[in-house]
């Protein structure tokens, strides 16, 4: 890996050491994210453009890993369960970094969801098979991560509407139950 190559990576690491640790990175200044990969911080700029696409695509890389480790238990659980333990776990993490992924989640939402889409479909295939489409099987998938995006991206209005606490671990995981059974039937 090249010298080059290098600082990014090491920029990017620290950006995710950071999001799994907790900590709110949109805090957190580009010198000190800097000084942590032991980079010039101008490096944060010139391979990320900002901070908050570098803060997107760490975000990005956490829910890909959290993808992967599913993944690796194909065999324990049916799609459907694999499915709905991915979004728990994806929802788990945005509740835990709340401002870094709403600007995930706006990001994706502008390109049409198709990043988070795309880790859903093939679950949603190997449930359906050849019964459903391919273009059936994305108009599914988006139509499970759009309202969990918008209650997400709009908490404190959902609270009052659905009369729960979206901050409730339990009663975010009984929303992600419906939700996918509902599709999924």
């Amino acid at each position: 890996m090249g010298e080059k190559a290098e600082a990014k990576e090491k920029i990017l690491e620290t950006v995710i050491a950071l999001l799994l640790d907790g900590q709110d990175a949109s805090k957190v200044s580009n010198r000190k994210i800097a000084s942590m990969a032991g980079v010039n911080s101008a490096l944060i700029n010139y391979y990320f453009q900002s901070k908050e696409n570098l803060i997107g695509i760490a975000a990005r890389e956490c829910m890909e890993d959290i993808a992967g480790i599913l993944k690796e238990h194909k065999e324990e659980l049916c799609p459907a369960d694999r499915i709905k333990q991915m979004l728990k776990k994806f929802i788990d993490f945005c509740f835990k970094n709340i401002t870094i992924v709403e600007i995930f989640i706006n990001s994706d939402l502008k390109q049409g969801s198709t990043y988070t889409s795309g880790m859903l479909l093939p679950l949603f295939k190997e449930h359906f098979g050849a019964a459903k489409t391919d273009l059936e099987l994305k108009i599914l998938t988006f139509q499970l991560l759009h309202p969990l995006q918008i209650l997400f991206l709009n908490r404190s209005e959902y609270k009052i509407y659905l009369s729960c606490d979206l901050s409730n671990q339990i009663v975010r995981d009984n929303i992600i139950e419906t939700l996918v059974d509902n599709l999924l039937r």
